[in-house]
């Protein structure tokens, strides 16, 4: 009987546990259910609204003023939103860095600064008779004998590197013909890359000699000479992934390593100057680690910094940091947007534009993005990926894999039929009717006539140098081209924005198939500002809402 009892009283203490735990679940689930309302809320008070765009004109040209007039009536963009600048009235694409400061940037810090407008606007839109391109900076002042010395220390390490290629030489007796790398940074980087194309082309004659030993002997040396060049750590890896014998970090390997990145930090975290890092073994410490490759390539940046090369950019890309007090102009700084969930607490600006080959290729971006949203966004899209199998190296296949990822995310969340091209081949003239979406590389400034753009049509090509004659009707650029075969929204390069700079297909695509605006989509995956790329289009235009 108490045995029965027993039972009777520890299932009404079950029982009671049960409704305690489901009510600890209900309140689980309302409080995920209001956290989840919480962020689709913010997420819908974060989408860009027309009074948060600030279009910029050039108001000395009737059609840039036209085209902003058009955009701000056809989106409702305040009157008070359409700032027009006092530039040159003729069309220019480029302007010198001190007449960007004047007229153009801090016009607009001027605007954004006024009360009215002080944190509300969170886009750009520059149009058709705004520069697209700033020139570079001066030199820097002060720096001539740091710049001196680092010239001369690179000289020392170019030539070390030039008897390291002897070297590689008399390995298998394959002579090879370098470019100079004296002074010039751009040459310093070719060198480097036809380098290492040409000690791949030595360990591959090395591989297939049938006699063992002697193998084994070239490939020991081969390992030495390519440990000086890339560092221990990198050659170790790579004996790793080629199954070639162990290279072995010793333990005084291991603990200089250790010394040399402290130093790294130690610079990084006191903002060591030239003259600092010269006294202090700094580039020494580099060699040490990353070879004779990392110091050069850290030699080149130092050199390139000093004298302002690679300091110019997409006008728009450097508008993206217009708020900030001050940053390094040189090459690229990180787009803080990129990846962030919530946008408060950060001065970085969206900038779209709406330009191309004539007024009325610029308006009608806007036409056409009004029209797809309205009547939705149909057609095919076309991935070409591949290109890696021709540029074996790993950010190329990095890339190729993302158009892959594209093309199934597009399949599998959209209603588009998706073309797939994945040899080393383009898709030729013609082969793409009533095109969609696009993605797909590399075809250097030779667009090749193969599509057909739907109205609302989104894509872009992955390749350098594709935005730098923006509005020549008669370039044969993938920009112009696409632009003016009816494509609604794209980006392009300036300059040589190297292949990083660009968005991952596979992200930017997601983005818009998640209900971005363009320029949302675009800053949520661009790596970089103040740097070359431009994104051409309407920035509300938002293709799957």
């Amino acid at each position: 009987m108490q045995k029965i009892v027993n039972t009777l009283i520890n299932l009404k203490l079950m029982r009671r546990s049960f409704k305690q735990s489901l009510g600890i679940c209900r309140s689980g689930l309302m409080i995920l259910l209001s956290g989840s309302l919480i962020i689709c809320s913010t997420q819908k008070a974060q989408a860009l609204e027309p009074n948060e765009i600030l279009v910029i004109a050039n108001g000395n040209n009737p059609a840039s003023v036209r085209i902003a007039g058009h955009y701000c009536t056809k989106r409702g963009v305040p009157e008070q939103n359409n700032l027009k600048l006092d530039l040159m009235p003729q069309l220019t694409d480029d302007i010198t860095r001190s007449d960007y400061e004047k007229l153009i940037a801090q016009p607009i810090r001027n605007k954004l600064s006024r009360p009215e407008f002080h944190g509300r606007i969170k886009c750009l839109l520059t149009v058709y008779g705004v520069p697209f391109r700033v020139g570079p900076r001066n030199m820097l002042e002060g720096k001539q004998a740091s710049l001196a010395e680092l010239s001369e220390m690179a000289g020392k390490k170019t030539d070390r590197l030039k008897e390291i290629l002897k070297q590689f030489e008399d390995l298998t007796g394959s002579e090879c013909t370098l470019p100079d790398a004296n002074d010039t940074q751009s040459r310093v980087r070719k060198l480097l890359r036809e380098f290492d194309v040409y000690i791949e082309q030595i360990r591959e004659k090395i591989d297939v000699i049938t006699d063992e030993f002697r193998k084994q002997q070239l490939l020991s040396r081969w390992f030495s000479l390519y440990s000086s060049l890339y560092g221990k750590t990198r050659a170790q890896q790579t004996a790793k992934d080629t199954n070639a014998a162990s290279i072995r970090l010793t333990l005084a390997d291991k603990n200089e390593i250790k010394r040399c990145r402290e130093l790294f930090k130690k610079a990084a975290d006191e903002n060591w100057k030239y003259q600092k890092r010269l006294k202090a073994g700094f580039y020494d410490a580099i060699e040490k680690v990353a070879g004779i490759e990392g110091v050069l390539l850290r030699l080149d940046a130092d050199i390139g910094n000093i004298r302002g090369t690679e300091t110019g950019a997409s006008v728009d890309s450097e508008l993206s940091m217009v708020m900030f007090d001050d940053y390094e102009l040189y090459r690229q700084q990180p787009n803080e947007l990129k990846d962030r969930i919530f946008w408060s607490g950060t001065k970085t600006l969206m900038v779209a534009r709406l330009d191309g080959p004539g007024e009325d290729i610029a308006k009608a971006l806007v036409d056409k993005a009004l029209s797809a949203e309205q009547n939705g966004l149909n057609g095919v899209a076309y991935i070409d990926s591949g290109y890696s199998q021709k540029k074996n190296k790993p950010l190329y296949l990095e890339y190729d894999q993302s158009l892959l990822r594209a093309a199934s995310v597009i399949g599998e969340r959209t209603r588009f039929k998706v073309v797939s091209e994945q040899t080393p081949n383009l898709f030729a003239q013609g082969e793409c009717p009533d095109t969609a979406l696009y993605c797909g590389w590399y075809s250097l400034k030779m667009y090749v006539d193969a599509f057909d753009f739907a109205s609302g049509a989104v894509g872009y090509h992955i390749a350098s140098w594709e935005a730098i004659d923006l509005r020549d009707p008669e370039s044969t650029q993938w920009c112009p081209a696409m632009l003016k075969d009816g494509i609604t929204a794209t980006m392009g390069a300036v300059a040589e924005p190297y292949l990083a700079a660009f968005p991952k297909p596979d992200r930017f695509f997601g983005q818009l198939i998640n209900g971005k605006c363009l320029a949302e989509a675009y800053y949520r995956t661009k790596p970089y500002n103040s740097w070359q790329m431009l994104l051409i289009g309407d920035p509300l235009y938002t293709p799957f809402r």
